[in-house]
């Protein structure tokens, strides 16, 4: 399973091509803030990836906010890390709950094809996997997909667990990341303003909303806990390369 994580990961930061210089990827910019929002609650992605992000973003005042929270980062980012058995499952648990996703919408796809009555799909069923019992296929899908819910509430639960615990020790350092996040903010606001792009285009996923310039555009639901937000333009933010 580690393996699959690590070919996951490869498959979901791999390297991008050589940024020409002077030019900025406001993409990379809203995953870091994405990221860096997260550190607030102790969800925390690798700094090495959340630098790289900034880093790649190639604007000037990001990479600078970088260097003034980079040792509140590695703070936070230590307390889960210190817990062997939590950042296993945070690694297997993003390449299962994709594989489950698959699962369970290409099994839904066939029965919806096969009830249907789509002569093809039975054809190529008949024909190619007679050997396929569709009974216990579905109760694979649906053990395992209890399975990657069940790791999903560990590893939330845990994480939560650690917020009640550690959450007012360092108030001080996420107290500095919630300010990082809002300089970050106003670097894509400026950006975006500067070059006159759609803002909404970078919908990014938050746990919190309690940011100036930004709009809600999807709340927190049983499926998911995060906002979607996108930035605002109207009003004046700073920023800059």
């Amino acid at each position: 399973m580690e393996c699959l994580s690590r070919v996951w990961r490869r498959l979901r930061y791999r390297r991008r091509r050589p940024r020409p210089p002077g030019k900025v990827n406001l993409e990379e910019l809203a995953r870091a803030i994405s990221w860096l929002d997260e550190y607030r609650k102790f969800r925390c992605v690798d700094p090495a990836l959340l630098e790289k992000a900034i880093d790649d973003s190639g604007v000037r005042k990001a990479k600078d906010v970088w260097k003034k929270i980079k040792t509140d980062v590695s703070k936070v980012a230590f307390v889960p890390m210190a817990d062997k058995s939590l950042i296993k499952w945070m690694k297997v648990l993003p390449p299962m709950k994709h594989f489950a996703y698959l699962s369970v919408a290409a099994l839904a796809a066939v029965l919806v094809a096969i009830h249907a009555g789509f002569k093809f799909v039975r054809d190529i069923l008949l024909s190619y996997f007679w050997w396929l019992n569709l009974g216990v296929l579905l109760i694979i899908v649906i053990v395992f997909a209890n399975v990657v819910l069940y790791a999903d509430y560990y590893v939330r639960s845990r994480i939560r667990s650690m917020y009640k615990v550690y959450g007012s020790r360092y108030k001080r350092a996420r107290a500095r990341i919630k300010w990082a996040v809002q300089e970050l903010i106003n670097c894509l606001r400026e950006q975006i303003k500067r070059r006159g792009v759609d803002p909404e285009e970078f919908k990014i996923r938050m746990l919190h909303a309690d940011y100036k310039g930004i709009k809600v555009v999807k709340k927190p639901g049983y499926v998911s806990e995060y906002y979607r937000v996108v930035p605002l333009v109207e009003e004046d933010g700073g920023g800059g390369e």
